[in-house]
């Protein structure tokens, strides 16, 4: 009699293989998803950590993988947390689906009532929104399953605890630490900004088993479109003074720009595809209603002969098509006048409880009309990826602090461009730009201290770029350092030490210097490549200072305090300045030493303007 349960195989066998298998045979590369996963192992992670990479760097395809490799493990469940936004999840889920999982995935709203129906199946890939009621749901229906894991995408996002402070939970983290309190449960936020997720001490996540998903070799990121000499921008770049110019009044010419470059595309770069521009002024919905409105009031100009300013537009594109495009600029206005019809107009965002149609939202982002104006708040801000974006207007304005977790992931610019990098074009005020670009080298910064630190996050700080909200970092578990540092103690020899400090060379091969002199825990790479960047923007904002002896002449400092060469209120007097020779620099590096021998380097930043922040671990 033949065995028809012989023929079940195990839900899940070799999918991750075969999912690598494939993605090669289509011409992907997978170094950097074969690199990440290949430090997934559960049995040997902590219960709670975080896979970090750049904004649109490929994580949902690394997500793919993963899912495919819990379920080769023998995971029971694993549960895809999403942002609150219909759009992101219907774009995830339409990729996951056609990876051809098994078991499917599937929303937790197609998921059994019965929650002993649940258990029958092997094998779960859930999806799910990180909203109250979805999760109260889920929390039920998986009550009788242990064995799960959960995979938080844009985990920095309403997942930590924004009342960590007050003894409290929110909702959303209260929640997802219900599900993590099943047997054998594990947490991996996944992020391209880790910073909320470590100074709120999230779940308990532990830095040192952190991962590093490195992008694709084709990647257009932050060192394209923030290098840290602005002068070497290789792309179009648009910026204005908001105080002489009202940001609306360039909306005009930044449409135009964006149909010539359309028709550059298809006239002389043989990319002959459809393309999108970001339109993102603010975050309140009635605003984008009058960006509509004065973007149709834009296209109506081309598409009516009879308008009155049709000519005044012809030739103001004219104009621009000479001095900036390549190709004849009669043809690139044919071009557009041409196809001028072909036209969408997308607003994507939430009015109350009512969504925009999901389809108008997939042809936002894979446009499927030739010129797409795409129209929206924080729903663009994060998470979704728009494919073909040519051109991105930026004039959301800051209120407070800039934010780093917030105003990196508004970098929608960034991902797979390629092809047309050096055409795209970034419309936005010159002072949010400066800004912008400081809070990128800030979290760069920080990335390296990750990577070459042990795994001990360094967040950097000032007076208007901070990495995350206030109300977010667990001030009972975070030191912030006010401007000074120093680290390890070394044995102090003048002539090694001092001497690579003290001399008439430029401040950046003394800083070279340096990184050769002191060894990694004694001058940290992420603090070096911080000054080295400083330097190149001002030399002279860098001062170092001839050594000295701590305490030697003084009975005011404990025998304690002298051995370790530090103490809680610093050890850089006001006086010390005044001795360098930049006494008004903003950053000051001396060794003190001791009459034991022992030294440290310490670094001072005048005026505390500076601040770096650690979680205690």
């Amino acid at each position: 009699m033949t065995d028809y349960k012989a023929m079940v195989g195990n839900v899940g066998d070799n999918q991750y293989e075969k999912r690598v298998d494939y993605l090669k045979g289509a011409g992907l590369e997978t170094t950097q998803i074969e690199s990440t996963v290949k430090q997934i192992d559960l049995t040997a992670k902590s219960k709670s950590f975080v896979i970090f990479g750049e904004p649109q760097s490929g994580k949902t395809e690394m997500m793919i993988a993963l899912n495919a490799y819990l379920m080769d493990k023998g995971y029971a469940v694993v549960i895809n947390l999403m942002t609150d936004n219909v759009a992101l999840l219907n774009q995830s889920m339409t990729r996951f689906k056609a990876a051809d999982l098994s078991p499917a995935p599937k929303q937790f709203s197609e998921l059994p009532d019965d929650a002993s129906e649940i258990r029958k199946q092997p094998k779960w890939i859930i999806f799910s929104k990180k909203n109250a009621r979805d999760l109260e749901k889920l929390i039920e229906q998986l009550r009788l399953v242990e064995n799960v894991v959960i995979i938080d995408d844009e985990a920095d996002y309403a997942t930590p605890n924004a009342k960590i402070n007050r003894d409290e939970k929110t909702k959303i983290n209260e929640l997802i630490g219900k599900l993590l309190e099943k047997n054998n449960s594990h947490y991996i936020g996944v992020t391209a900004t880790p910073a909320r997720l470590d100074l709120n001490n999230t779940f308990d996540n532990v830095a040192k088993d952190w991962v590093r998903f490195d992008p694709y070799s084709g990647y257009v990121g932050q060192d394209f479109f923030f290098p840290e000499n602005s002068e070497m921008l290789q792309y179009r770049s648009h910026f204005f003074d908001p105080d002489k110019n009202d940001s609306n009044t360039k909306l005009e010419p930044a449409i135009f720009h964006f149909l010539c470059g359309v028709a550059e595309q298809h006239l002389t770069r043989n990319n002959k595809e459809n393309f999108s521009m970001i339109i993102h002024t603010s975050g309140k919905i009635g605003e984008h209603k009058e960006d509509i409105e004065n973007v149709s009031k834009v296209v109506r100009k081309l598409q009516d002969p009879n308008n009155a300013n049709f000519n005044a537009s012809c030739r103001k594109i004219l104009e621009i098509a000479e001095k900036k495009y390549d190709g004849d600029a009669e043809e690139i206005l044919e071009f557009i006048l041409n196809n001028i019809w072909r036209k969408q107009i997308v607003e994507v965002n939430t009015e109350g409880k009512k969504q925009r149609k999901t389809q108008d939202i997939d042809d936002a982002l894979k446009p499927t009309c030739l010129f797409s104006f795409v129209i929206g708040g924080n729903i663009i801000s994060r998470g979704i990826t728009f494919d073909n974006l040519l051109s991105m207007y930026f004039t959301r304005t800051v209120k407070g602090k800039f934010t780093q977790d917030t105003y990196i992931q508004r970098a929608r610019m960034f991902g797979h461009r390629d092809k047309y990098k050096c055409d795209f074009q970034l419309w936005a005020p010159e002072p949010l730009m400066q800004e912008w670009a400081k809070c990128f080298l800030f979290h760069k910064l920080a990335i390296q201290s990750i990577i070459k630190n042990n795994n001990v996050p360094t967040w950097i700080s000032d007076k208007t770029v901070f990495p995350t909200s206030s109300a977010s970092i667990d001030r009972s578990s975070v030191d912030f350092e006010g401007g000074e540092m120093s680290w390890a103690v070394f044995k102090f020899d003048e002539n090694r030490h001092e001497r690579c400090m003290v001399s008439e060379k430029s401040t950046e091969e003394i800083l070279k210097e340096m990184k050769q002199t002191f060894k990694a825990h004694e001058f940290p790479e992420h603090i070096f490549e911080y000054l080295l960047t400083e330097a190149r923007a001002d030399s002279n904002n860098i001062c170092f200072h001839k050594a000295s002896e701590f305490g030697g002449s003084s009975s005011k400092y404990s025998d304690e305090e002298v051995k370790s060469i530090q103490r809680k209120k610093g050890i850089f007097s006001t006086n010390e300045y005044k001795r360098g020779n930049r006494p008004d620099a903003l950053h000051h590096l001396k060794i003190f030493y001791n009459h034991h021998g022992d030294a440290r380097l310490l670094y001072k930043v005048q005026g505390n303007k500076i601040r770096f922040i650690q979680r205690n671990q």
